[in-house]
């Protein structure tokens, strides 16, 4: 039986590897830095851009979206496979 801090140390591995596979880092080259899945929680141009308050913006409540989706989808994958464990063996 998976315990509720494996279940929790499997969302947050989840959420930081997709995370990092899915976020684009181009503010080091004049473009903007987008990180987040599904939602974008923190956009950054790298100190390229002046007087760009509106692009450059971080926001808590998407990256709680965020760790709250991937303790979700976590959760329903550890109980398809309990479903198909129990069910094929």
């Amino acid at each position: 039986m998976i315990s509720s801090v494996k279940t929790l140390t499997l969302s947050i591995l989840l959420f930081l590897s997709t995370t990092l596979m899915m976020s684009t880092f181009y503010g080091v080259h004049d473009g903007l830095t987008r990180i987040g899945f599904p939602i974008v929680f923190l956009q950054d141009t790298s100190g390229k851009c002046f007087d760009c308050d509106l692009i450059k913006w971080f926001r808590l409540s998407y990256l709680l979206v965020d760790l709250a989706f991937f303790f979700l989808l976590t959760t329903v994958l550890i109980k398809l496979y309990r479903l198909w464990k129990r069910r094929f063996s």
